[in-house]
């Protein structure tokens, strides 16, 4: 999932506290009792090593059990209990919350590198969108009703993510019935945006969310679909054509959050069990508090890299090239320094 040593070990000592003074459950241990270290299988190293081995890969848990050397109860006991106590610790971890720009300071932070690199999108401060999640189909008619898609004619559970500029998450609506409309999961999301951000900023998100009151309109910055009402003139024509091509250019930051989520957490390729409503929950929400924790202490994910400042500086080399001399192009470059005066 891309934690080096340095974040491991931080989230180790948080882990630590709770894996060592608390007993793993049992039908015959006393849940008050005193935690038999000694007799455990594994250290809380290992118990932590085995819930992200298992977070970030699709394996069977009999080749899990090979690779930690455990029983299947112990496997499972040992998951169930880790995953808990990694939901806690993520929970109280500064790094993995989700921090929503409730000061002007903090969206004009949030929007300028969305504005420096489009000009057309002014006061923009994230980008939005949705996750579908495949679910394993349930014997109760009822929840088999709750999960199914029909425009993908799938089992689903939906999730809503809010993206920033550096790549981690604002705001997360996790496990909603996949039966449900965007419309109807975003409603807290609307009030987020109504009632708590700044007046004059908006989010950037594609045509799948709903914006009927001109409050919403205000708010969400959505490229023209099928049926709007286009500008006659062919001035406006051409700027409402530019920020199409802007927004468009501009949402793919929504992609790149989804798929690094999906591609650090193999887990989440797997069809979730349709009934543990709870285990679903908490699933996601460690999977999205991990990736917080990562980009901000790891600091490497695809939106940032695009965002960073280093690209607005190739973009002036580029554009003032032909008026430079070589010594302000040497100046200029990267990987001099890496070739002992030779450059």
């Amino acid at each position: 999932m891309g934690l080096d040593v340095r974040t491991f070990d931080d989230l180790l000592d948080r882990f630590l506290a709770r894996w060592n003074y608390t007993t793993i459950d049992r039908a015959d241990v006393n849940p008050t009792g005193e935690p038999q270290l000694g007799r455990r299988s594994l250290d809380a190293a290992g118990a932590l090593g085995l819930v992200l081995h298992w977070l970030c890969s699709t394996m069977s848990s009999y080749t899990l059990q090979q690779l930690f050397g455990v029983t299947p109860a112990v496997c499972s006991r040992y998951l169930a209990s880790g995953m808990q106590h990694l939901l806690a610790v993520l929970q109280e971890h500064p790094q993995a919350r989700f921090l929503w720009p409730t000061t002007d300071r903090r969206a004009q932070q949030y929007s300028a590198p969305i504005e420096k690199k489009y000009p057309l999108l002014t006061r923009c401060f994230g980008f939005l969108d949705g996750l579908n999640l495949p679910v394993l189909v349930s014997d109760n008619e009822d929840v088999q009703n709750a999960y199914y898609n029909g425009w993908t004619c799938s089992h689903y559970c939906s999730c809503i993510l809010a993206f920033t500029p550096d790549g981690t998450i604002m705001y997360a609506i996790l496990n909603a019935p996949g039966s449900w409309h965007n419309a109807t999961i975003a409603e807290p999301l609307y009030e987020q945006l109504l009632e708590r951000t700044p007046p004059g900023y908006r989010i950037i998100s594609d045509m799948a969310f709903p914006r009927k009151s001109e409050r919403i309109q205000a708010r969400i910055l959505a490229p023209a679909k099928r049926g709007d009402r286009l500008p006659r003139e062919s001035v406006e024509f051409a700027r409402l054509q530019l920020l199409n091509e802007q927004l468009f250019s501009a949402r793919q930051a929504a992609q790149w959050g989804m798929r690094s989520i999906q591609g650090s957490f193999g887990r989440l390729k797997m069809p979730l069990p349709a009934t543990d409503h709870q285990y679903q929950a908490d699933l996601l929400q460690i999977a999205c508090r991990l990736h917080q924790l990562r980009c901000r202490s790891v600091g490497i994910n695809q939106t940032a890299t695009v965002y960073q400042s280093v690209w607005d500086d190739n973009n002036l080399l580029c554009r003032d090239f032909h008026r430079m001399l070589f010594a302000d192009i040497q100046g200029q470059c990267h990987i001099s320094r890496y070739y002992d005066g030779w450059l």
